[in-house]
């Protein structure tokens, strides 16, 4: 294995997240290395946000008046703001994290003005809207002025751990096949979500939980696992566009609606007035419009390709020339292509697919974890948003980023230089290298199919404890099996198979934690909702569920609560949710 040279702070991840913490860490005088696993500035979720259509940063509404961009919402304050996030959270958040995300939200806005992103506009009475690639020029042209080295597709593997702390990762180039042993006193995970181990995600696929896997072999903890936010319109079908989330963006924008088979909408059925009002034309969509689209697809009523129609009316004229007005990029690319779908009187089929992960690497206010030496930042991380997320993630990867990158800078200053043991190293090595020792084993890209087989079938939007633990099962026999995993051709440079491997060994212990905790949250809270629970409970979970171990260590924990505290009550899941929504701002 190759040693590179030392570093104070490792940061893994080139999304918003990683690069927000590099500059963080670096401005603090640290010694720093992004690790990015493509291009710099092009790779991982932050590109993606709002389909580059339309994402936003949110904040509260009197610092977006005093930074002179809106006067919708000037009597709104960082307080309302905080409590709207712990209720929309039901109550799992960690307020202290809370608090951080709401106070620091608006320098991180106003930096990124500063660093040159342009505002397209504002998004609701809390956001700005911005391209997510927009957040990344800016970001990384303040990398740029700080000198701050990278090395690109290099893939994160794991975190090497001496005398019970971090000591620095190890590494693949994708290109070379090397493995590299990067010494560094602190590691920054800002690896983004777990995407990849569903079928059918609204996220990149690359991101596969590495972040969150590895963390737990080394010795931290995860957090609220099985809170998974799902995008309600995705495209399925036509498959050449699957996993688009147009529709969603229109949608909430106000455009279109869903209808069933028999082209009657159908959200009534299962939300009052209010809610449904909340689920098409808000935030809250993400959840509620997921509940209810599950529900639909469940029964008689979905369509013959397994989902829910989405149809657009562009007539009379002036219907087209509004919407190409509010979102004029959807005349180019393949936005345009999608649009000629709804040009020729045609409608797409919508689902829901996987999209944020509330739950990771559990972290403190200064975004440290259990492990001395390990921080995080971004989709990575848990704690903060509890049950549902529902203001912006792009606020949080900023925000957390920041934090991460000063905090791994001073523990780095009084940090002992940590160098790993041959034996150790030669350990990551060897089981980096097993499916290039066997022989006759099934292939990496037949066991990720199978991953996601059993991701999509027991952690869908609506779950039940049979699914749950056949998933568990299921997820064992396939651990056993990736063991004896082997690969058809035996080069390492850029072996497609072996980086299958690679991202499996992650995804697997990222996806058995999760169901493990799907299973054992027996009640319905949030985005997690279990139709053989379907009340959420505050008398016996109102807490958080950690794992502890890869050997399904799990324990309860009291949430921290400094200022929002619900009753102890019991209540049918749909009710429970419209009382929490009476409480917001």
């Amino acid at each position: 294995m190759e040693r590179s040279i030392p570093y104070d702070v490792v940061i893994v991840g080139s999304g918003g997240g990683g690069l927000r913490a590099a500059i963080s860490a670096a401005e603090s005088g640290a010694k720093v290395l992004i690790v990015a696993k493509g291009k710099i500035n092009r790779s991982g979720s932050t590109l993606l946000a709002g389909a580059n259509l339309s994402a936003d940063i949110a904040c509260d509404g009197r610092s977006l008046y005093e930074m002179g961009l809106s006067e919708w919402n000037k009597d709104d304050s960082k307080d309302k703001f905080f409590e709207d996030v712990c209720h929309e959270g039901f109550y799992l958040g960690n307020q202290r994290l809370v608090r951080r995300f709401v106070d620091d939200a608006p320098d991180r806005i106003r930096e990124l003005m500063d660093w040159g992103m342009e505002v397209l506009g504002l998004e609701g009475e809390r956001g700005i809207s911005v391209f997510g690639s927009a957040i990344l020029d800016s970001l990384f042209r303040r990398v740029r002025e700080l000198g701050i080295p990278y090395v690109e597709n290099t893939v994160f593997t794991d975190l090497v751990v001496e005398n019970g702390a971090v000591a620095g990762c190890t590494c693949v180039d994708l290109l070379s096949g090397d493995i590299r042993y990067i010494p560094a006193k602190a590691v920054v995970l800002a690896t983004g979500g777990s995407h990849g181990i569903f079928r059918n995600n609204s996220g990149p696929s690359d991101c596969c939980g590495e972040g969150p896997a590895a963390a737990l072999r080394a010795g931290a903890e995860l957090i609220d696992m099985e809170m998974i936010s799902f995008c309600p319109a995705v495209i399925l079908y036509p498959e050449m566009y699957k996993g688009n989330i147009l529709p969603y963006i229109m949608n909430t924008t106000g455009y279109g609606q869903f209808i069933n088979k028999y082209g009657k909408t159908f959200t009534q059925r299962y939300l009052s007035p209010r809610v449904e009002a909340l689920a098409l034309d808000t935030e809250w969509n993400k959840m509620l419009l997921s509940y209810v689209m599950q529900k639909e697809i469940n029964s008689r009523r979905c369509n013959r390709y397994g989902g829910v129609y989405y149809t657009l009316a562009l007539s009379p004229q002036e219907l087209r020339e509004e919407l190409y007005n509010d979102l004029p990029s959807l005349a180019k690319g393949i936005y345009g292509d999608i649009m000629e779908i709804f040009h020729s009187g045609r409608c797409v089929t919508c689902a829901p697919f996987a999209h944020y992960f509330e739950g990771g690497v559990r972290v403190d206010e200064n975004m440290a974890a259990s492990l001395p030496g390990l921080f995080g930042a971004g989709e990575c991380t848990g704690g903060m948003f509890g049950a549902n997320r529902v203001s912006a993630a792009t606020t949080e990867m900023l925000v957390e980023g920041n934090i991460a990158g000063a905090s791994a800078a001073a523990y780095a200053r009084d940090a002992v230089p940590g160098q790993a043991s041959e034996a150790h190293l030669k350990e990551l090595e060897d089981a980096l290298l097993l499916p290039f020792r066997t022989t006759g084993g099934p292939s990496p890209v037949e066991l990720r199919q199978e991953l996601q087989d059993i991701t999509g079938s027991c952690l869908s939007v609506l779950r039940t404890q049979e699914k749950l633990d056949k998933g568990l099962e299921r997820i064992g026999q396939l651990r056993e099996a990736l063991g004896r995993a082997s690969l058809a051709a035996q080069t390492r440079k850029y072996n497609r198979e072996w980086l299958d491997y690679l991202q499996l060994r992650n995804g697997v212990v990222t996806a058995g934690a999760t169901i493990l905790a799907a299973s054992l949250r027996k009640e319905s809270r949030g985005v997690h909702v279990r139709e053989d629970c379907c009340y959420t409970d505050n008398v016996q979970y109102l807490k958080n569920l950690v794992v502890t171990d890869c050997q399904g260590g799990t324990r309860w924990e009291e949430p921290v609560h400094t200022a929002v505290r619900p009753e102890p009550v019991r209540r049918d899941y749909i009710p429970y949710v419209e009382e929490v929504i009476e409480k917001l701002s």
